[in-house]
């Protein structure tokens, strides 16, 4: 069984992702997706969504599409957006171990 910690990032983590399916294939900014997740759990912070958000880049589940065209000033202002591969994760398509409860 898993420990609370880490079925509460885990659902975090599936609570990001399925925010960012509701758009597919529009992107969203950070700030407005960090909104969303705090209306959820208010003790979110800015530094857990930045965590969970370079687990999902590493995975290639999410992209940050403002990248391409030299980056945002801040943090809270890029855009990203699912992947292909994200989406299927979200969609429940394929299975990512790690997100698994």
């Amino acid at each position: 069984m898993a420990e609370p910690e880490a079925t509460k990032i885990k659902q975090m983590r599936l609570l990001i992702l399925s925010n960012l399916n509701r758009l597919y294939p529009s992107p969203l900014q950070v700030r407005s997706l960090y909104r969303v997740i705090c209306g959820f759990d208010e003790n979110y912070d800015l530094s857990l969504l930045q965590k969970d958000l370079f687990y999902f880049k590493q995975k290639g589940y999410i992209e940050f599409i403002d990248d391409r065209l030299g980056g945002a000033d801040s943090y809270e202002d890029k855009c990203l957006r699912l992947t292909a591969e994200g989406k299927e994760i979200a969609d429940r398509v394929q299975t990512d171990p790690a997100l698994e409860i």
